[in-house]
Formats: structure tokens, C-alpha cells, sequence
């Protein structure tokens, strides 16, 4: 009888523990969005502090709030492909595939003409495969890395 007690007890323990520390999980959750979006309003001409937050929402699939995060650091820096090409992420998986479909397209074209050519080259890449797999479900890159003219 003492060893059922002691179980008990012990899983008792163990779900107040997972229950408390999902809360606090939560708690903390909120705080770092709380954090990231001071730290936008403190910083609201700092890209990077933009990207977090839609970064952050975008991994927690807090997606509706991650499309307005990255479409108000589009507002401010309309011509960044970093923030063109996560907000278009970002729609892709929200299920939004016509509006992703036209801003991965302006990835692609930005990516030709940026200073650097690599991270470009990998950029352009990426959005064409993404355009791919939205339009025909295969992300078809033999042109772009094995067959380029």
C-alpha cells in the first residue's frame, strides 16, 4: 500500500512539475515576444530587429501574426531581400500561394542584381525552387545548378 502511495504521490509530483513548467514555458514565450516587439518599437529603422520577431512567430506557427511582422518590416524596407523572401516564406506556409508566388518572383529579380553574387545566386535559387514547388510540386532546380547556360 505504501508503494502505491508513494506513486501516486510521485506522479502527482511529476504532472505539477510538467504543469508548471509548461506555464512557465508559456510565460516565457510571451516575455520574448514582449521583448521582440520593444525592441522593434525602441528600433523600428533596425531590420534585423524586425526579422526576429517575424522569425519568431514564424517558428512558433503563429503564422498570421508572422505575415503582418515581416509585411511591416516590408513597409519599412521595401527593397531587403531578406525580409521579401521571409515574408514569402511565411505565406507559403500559410497557405497562401498566390501571394507567395509574387514575392518569391521579386526575390528571384532582386537576387540577380545584389552586390553579392553568392549569397544572390543562393537566394535566386531558393526562391525558384520554392516558385516550383508551389506551381508544380517539385523543387526542379537541375537548370539552375547543373544545366546553367
Amino acid at each position: 500500500m505504501e508503494l502505491v502511495s508513494s506513486l501516486k504521490n510521485e506522479i502527482s509530483t511529476a504532472e505539477g512539475n510538467w504543469i508548471m513548467a509548461k506555464d512557465k514555458s508559456e510565460a516565457q514565450e510571451v516575455s520574448v515576444i514582449d521583448s521582440l516587439r520593444a525592441g522593434v518599437e525602441r528600433n523600428p529603422t533596425d531590420v534585423n530587429q524586425h526579422l526576429r520577431l517575424g522569425w519568431t512567430y514564424y517558428g512558433e506557427d503563429r503564422l498570421d501574426e508572422a505575415i503582418r511582422a515581416f509585411q511591416d518590416a516590408k513597409d519599412r524596407f521595401p527593397e531587403d531581400i531578406e525580409v521579401l523572401y521571409a515574408l514569402a516564406l511565411a505565406y507559403k506556409k500559410a497557405g497562401h500561394k498566390k501571394d507567395a508566388l509574387g514575392i518569391f518572383r521579386t526575390v528571384i529579380k532582386a537576387a540577380e542584381v545584389l552586390d553579392d553574387r553568392m549569397r544572390g545566386t543562393m537566394l535566386r535559387r531558393l526562391a525558384i525552387g520554392h516558385v516550383n514547388v508551389l506551381e508544380r510540386g517539385d523543387w526542379d532546380l537541375r537548370n539552375e545548378t547543373w544545366e546553367r547556360k
